[in-house]
């Protein structure tokens, strides 16, 4: 039988999970509107906060050299590029600004590096 739960014992996901509500919860403060957590736009970027804190766990957890943190690298780059380019392109209130995804990529970096490189909630 296939253990699906076993991706919450993985410190990478529980870091780009942690990072993405960290990122919404700060929204919510500055902007005191509820509505701000499941925003798109804002203060600091909760899509590039999840990448960063993915990919900066990944290179902790397996090194730097990885092909993983590699793949998690590049797919920070786009998510980075998406938020600050085509997205607002799109339509102005789903994108960010590039302070605010500069704000998600520490956010995720700054939360990659609390968490120990393994983690064992259980």
């Amino acid at each position: 039988m296939l253990d699906v739960w076993k991706i919450f014992r993985s410190t990478p996901f529980t870091t780009a999970v942690i990072s993405f509500l960290t990122a919404q919860f700060i929204k919510f403060l500055i902007k005191r509107d509820v509505k701000m957590l499941k925003s798109y736009g804002g203060m600091p970027s909760g899509h590039v906060a999840t990448v960063s804190g993915l990919a900066w766990s990944l290179a902790r957890s397996t090194g730097f050299d990885s092909p993983y943190t590699s793949i998690a690298a590049i797919f920070l780059v786009i998510i980075f590029m998406d938020a600050i380019v085509l997205r607002p392109a799109v339509k102005k209130d789903l994108g960010h600004n590039f302070l605010e995804a500069l704000a998600g990529l520490g956010l995720g970096m700054l939360i990659a590096h609390i968490f120990p490189a393994r983690l064992h909630l259980w």
